[in-house]
């Protein structure tokens, strides 16, 4: 009887052993099973984000295939503005060098831009992007940091200009453009772009050349005196017409302009400097004659007490282009007479330049200042 007991039991502790074992078995093919279920599911949520994201990433494009952008370049030459993105296109208008304008959009090769409301097209190569966060933040870090010694060592220095910019434009260049443009907006009549001026009677200096000369020593001085300074030309072999010039300021938005030339008359005794501005009833920019009238008389009165030249006043005129186009304050620099040979002689001296340059820089400060 025991022993059939005891067999009874062992036979009952097998059953419930291979139990054990099958219902071990069964739980790990259910934990197996389980696991290609969340690797389909993990998969499935990165090729769904992947997509997602691809798709965010796409840049938008316009109508005409531009990728759609919000802005500002600088073009680093003088270039052209066209109507179409092609060298075909026609030419809407020259812009000068170092002007910001809104970019609306680009592809590879041209960048589409707003220019009075309108589309225009400029080949990107001939632009900068500018601006941008990184950039405003460490100018301001090294203002900050730097503001006591800047201080310190430019207590000696008139700083009336600073945040004022300047533009100057030597007038003239080294060869004439025989081609005509109105002498203002939407103005009929017409004058030639560009001409080389006169030429002095004892030297045979060019006119062009001694206008540059007196600017290049003008930007000098104004920089030392805090004025940010842009030059229309920095060369004589440019092609630069007078309106083109007037754009680059108005774009620019300066705060004046000085327009350096040198006088000529058939009067072989003639001396004396002069400033021009428009007449008050200008019918292109009567608007800002007020604020040319001061400037042209705040320059010549500075170019008077530093030179001790004779006064020939200030010219009213409408009709010269480069002031006609102007939609910032603007004033016309006769410096002298190279057609006197006495004067002449003063003029292309590094002394006399620098009495100019003193006179024309100090009528300004008194200009900025009022």
């Amino acid at each position: 009887m025991k022993k059939k007991h005891l067999k009874y039991a062992v036979l009952c502790f097998g059953l419930a052993s291979m139990l054990a074992f099958a219902g071990c078995g069964s739980k790990g093919d259910d934990a197996t099973t389980a696991n290609p279920t969340e690797t389909e599911a993990t998969t499935e949520a990165v090729t769904v984000a992947t997509t997602e994201a691809t798709t965010e990433a796409q840049p938008e494009k316009d109508k005409d295939g531009f990728t759609i952008c919000n802005d500002k370049v600088k073009t680093l030459d003088y270039v052209n503005v066209r109507t179409s993105p092609s060298t075909d296109g026609e030419i809407y208008q020259e812009v000068a060098n170092d002007v910001e304008l809104d970019r609306i959009g680009y592809n590879d090769e041209w960048s589409k831009v707003s220019i009075d409301g309108g589309e225009y097209y400029i080949f990107s190569e001939l632009l900068e992007v500018v601006g941008g966060g990184d950039k405003s933040d460490a100018s301001t870090e090294a203002t900050t940091e730097n503001s006591s010694d800047a201080s310190t060592e430019q207590g000696t220095t008139s700083n009336v200009g600073e945040g004022k910019m300047i533009v100057i434009d030597a007038g003239h260049q080294q060869n004439a453009n025989e081609e005509t443009e109105p002498i203002g907006p939407a103005a009929t009549e017409t004058k030639v772009k560009a001409t080389v001026g006169n030429t002095g009677v004892s030297t045979g200096i060019k006119e062009y050349e001694l206008n540059l000369q007196i600017a290049q020593k003008l930007e000098a001085e104004l920089t030392s005196r805090g004025y940010t300074v842009k030059m229309i030309r920095t060369s004589n072999d440019v092609d630069i017409s007078n309106a083109t010039r007037a754009e680059y300021a108005n774009n620019l938005k300066a705060d004046a302009v000085i327009k350096i030339h040198t006088n000529g008359s058939t009067d072989g005794n003639a001396t004396g400097v002069m400033t021009v501005c428009q007449t008050s009833s200008n019918p292109y920019n009567s608007a800002i004659y007020d604020q040319c009238k001061s400037l042209a008389t705040d320059v010549l009165s500075g170019l008077l007490a530093s030179t001790g030249a004779k006064s020939d006043g200030i010219w009213e005129t409408d009709t010269m282009s480069g002031i006609n186009w102007s939609t910032v304050p603007v004033t016309i620099v006769e410096v002298g007479y190279m057609t006197t040979a006495s004067e002449e002689a003063l003029l292309v001296t590094d002394d006399y330049q620098n009495k100019i340059v003193k006179g024309i820089a100090d009528g300004l400060d008194k200009y900025i200042t009022e």
